[in-house]
């Protein structure tokens, strides 16, 4: 996208280069003006990337219309065109920073020439400027993430020397040293932001730490994470020398504003438990982060946008065990004879017990999520099924959390976990090879791009790669490796007669990195290379 403006006092050659520009070039638009002030309040009202003026004009010249396009810092190139050969012109030109400097009368095929070289320039100038703000802004995020993984391994528990970990925060410009006076701040986010798919969950995330640190920036350097438990943690010290009271004072006086933000500018809240201000850090900040885990796991998800205090907690209660999920006859029970509606039932008969009793805690939504993946994984097996035909990926890798944040989360999850169990046991209670194959040619279809190997379909479908291929093979008459080197001939073959994909895009496509190996293989299986075929078939 390229606009160009033209400026001269002579209509008639105004007239004629304006008419010629445009039925040579396809640029954007073609702005004209007839003196040095009309041209300046063109590129005030209107963007303007090259201009092309005459240097001797009445009132402000091309040369003033250039000085003042630099003065104000304009990203945009200038050509000048003068009637005379003086070095004085052209010494004045180069200080304007001119990208060229033509004698009139000039060619209309040189002039073109020079304008679009100058695009050229220009976008390849632009393209860089955008390149070198991608590299920045990732390095910015890598360095976020760095931040946040070095905080997260210290409230872990993570062991480093002060010689270390100074050296690792000064390379990651965290604004810490060992032995500041520190807070901790633990932040839960409540039920209205968990509504959402976990993407829209992570930006609300990113934008309550973004507007914490904008309430805490005043008067404290903050450094954060998210952990594992889906809590915020945040690491806090004084930016002046206030004694510990004093910063603490502080800090309480702004978790209200801070909690009053999110409500306004997200519709959401938020919980938040701190910590006094410890001497010596990092020593101490693990075992204020468990106090502050271990604090909210014990709260009720029904009670939201607290604001707790470590040093200001009676002590603990001893929790009530849960009885529904316990009592005979179990999920469990239920499942192995075969008794899905009482099963469903129960299920109905914990949830209410942890709504009704106030115990809709993390901590008691946990034991009910693990008790029952542990029933519907045995379900499962005793079936002689795989874990894979029912529980969805997510909770294979077992870190998928937010769904025992709420009561009617996991409540719907586990009700869905039964259906799908009961559904796949209906149809026979046990899965196929067929079914197996179903899923291999699935997983290959879905990640033909990527680098398709045996260990990764077998780590996808949860069997020995031996087994794996043993029992494709057994099924198929075909090794596993065959059908993907035809699976991804035949893929190309069809891209090739019905798409216009560069060949090195349709390499990219069936998981060839390497065109010219793609070639070869696909010469070796069909004895053309791709050019050929797609020419046999009138793509070209």
């Amino acid at each position: 996208m390229i606009r160009l403006l033209l400026v001269d006092d002579e209509p008639v050659i105004l007239e004629d280069l304006t008419l010629f520009i445009r039925k040579t070039t396809n640029f954007d638009c073609v702005y004209t003006a007839a003196s040095g002030q009309e041209a300046v309040q063109i590129i005030e009202q209107f963007p303007v990337d090259i201009v092309v003026t005459d240097i001797r004009m009445p009132g402000m010249t091309g040369l003033e219309f250039c000085k003042y396009i630099k003065q104000k810092k304009m990203d945009i190139e200038c050509i000048l065109l003068s009637g005379y050969a003086e070095f004085e012109y052209a010494q004045q030109a180069l200080k304007t920073n001119a990208a060229a400097y033509l004698l009139k009368p000039v060619k209309k095929d040189e002039l073109l020439q020079t304008i679009l070289q100058t695009a050229e320039v220009l976008q390849q100038k632009r393209a860089a400027v955008v390149s070198n703000k991608k590299a920045q802004e990732t390095l910015r995020s890598h360095i976020v993430r760095l931040q946040a993984s070095l905080l997260l391994d210290l409230l872990k528990g993570g062991k480093q020397t002060p010689e270390i970990l100074t050296e690792e925060m000064e390379r990651l410009s965290i604004p810490f040293s060992p032995g500041d006076k520190t807070a901790l701040m633990l932040l839960r986010i409540e039920n209205r932001f968990l509504e959402y798919e976990e993407r829209d969950i992570s930006l609300f995330e990113y934008a309550i730490v973004n507007i914490a640190e904008e309430v805490l920036r005043e008067f404290f350097e903050v450094w954060s994470c998210k952990d594992d438990s889906q809590y915020l943690a945040f690491l806090v010290k004084t930016k002046n020398d206030d004694l510990p009271d004093a910063s603490r004072k502080k800090l309480e006086q702004l978790i209200p504003q801070l909690q009053h933000y999110i409500t306004i500018y997200l519709q959401g809240k938020i919980s938040v438990i701190i910590s006094d201000f410890e001497d010596a850090f990092p020593q101490g900040i693990t075992e204020l982060y468990q106090k502050a885990l271990m604090l909210f796991r014990r709260l009720p998800e029904s009670e939201q946008e607290l604001f707790h205090r470590l040093w200001d907690q009676p002590p603990h209660t001893p929790l009530r065990p849960l009885q529904r999920l316990h009592e005979p006859p179990t999920v469990l029970q239920l499942i192995e004879t075969g008794r899905w509606q009482d099963a469903q039932k129960r299920l109905d008969y914990i949830f209410e017990e942890l709504s009704s009793n106030g115990m809709d805690s993390a901590e008691y939504l946990s034991e009910v999520y693990f008790a029952l993946s542990n029933a519907y994984t045995y379900v499962i097996h005793m079936y002689g099924l795989q874990m894979a035909d029912v529980i969805e990926e997510p909770y294979m890798r077992g870190n998928n959390t937010s769904v025992f944040r709420t009561v009617r989360l996991l409540h719907a999850w586990a009700a869905q976990m039964l259906n799908r169990l009961k559904e796949r046991v209906a149809v026979g209670g046990n899965v196929s090879k067929s079914s197996l194959v179903l899923q291999i040619h699935q997983y290959i279809e879905r990640h033909l791009s990527e680098n398709v190997t045996l260990q990764a379909i077998s780590e996808h479908v949860h069997l020995h790669p031996s087994y794996l291929s043993a029992a494709y093979k057994q099924e198929t008459g075909e090794n596993l490796s065959e059908y993907i080197y035809r699976y991804r001939m035949e893929k190309a073959a069809y891209l090739l007669r019905n798409s216009k994909a560069k060949i090195y895009e349709i390499s990219a496509m069936i998981g060839y990195q390497y065109t010219p190996y793609f070639t070869k293989l696909f010469k070796s299986y069909y004895n053309v290379s791709p050019q050929e075929y797609r020419g046999m078939s009138g793509r070209e």
